[in-house]
């Protein structure tokens, strides 16, 4: 996992030496996908998209940054404000998928920190409907099915056995 990272890490650097921001902020949104716990890569990305002149989508990475200074609290504010100062809004503009308990460290409203727990534990749920759904098929359905393939065997059997009897006959 750490050789992941930090094989990636070298190639978003090398992006960023290069002058190739876009590719670098592509590079660090599936790290973050993939490991949703390390806050570092997200103010790595709050980095990519101030220079790339997205203060909101800075701020928006910043967020939840422990130690922010002075520009990323101007960004956070500019983030803010794109959500309508929405509490509600903003969690979920955060797409923070990670462990809750990180956040909790961090000088955060504490609605916020229930609202991503909330989000999270409605994806469970979510996740769990659909393995019920997949689990327990609708039996009035499958008996509604074979029982049409009856039917129309026994037409189709009907119609075979009329045809042949005319041509005979």
């Amino acid at each position: 996992m750490e050789k992941k990272i930090s094989k990636t890490l070298k190639r978003i650097e090398e992006d960023i030496k290069n002058d190739n921001l876009g590719k670098a902020r592509d590079r660090l949104h599936g790290l973050i996908s993939t490991f949703p716990n390390e806050l570092e890569l997200r103010k790595k990305l709050g980095d990519i998209y101030f220079e790339l002149k997205y203060p909101a989508m800075a701020g928006r990475y910043w967020y939840l940054e422990k130690n922010k200074t002075p520009k990323m609290v101007r960004a956070c504010l500019k983030f803010e404000n794109s959500m309508g100062n929405d509490i509600n809004n903003i969690a979920r503009a955060l797409k923070y998928k990670g462990d809750i308990e990180l956040l909790k460290g961090l000088e955060l409203d504490p609605v916020l920190v229930s609202i991503q727990y909330k989000e999270k534990e409605k994806e469970k749920e979510k996740e769990k409907e659909k393995e019920v759904l997949v689990e327990e098929p609708d039996v009035r359905l499958i008996m509604f099915g074979c029982l049409l393939i009856i039917i129309l065997v026994i037409i189709l059997a009907s119609v075979g056995v009329y045809t042949f009897f005319n041509w005979i006959f």
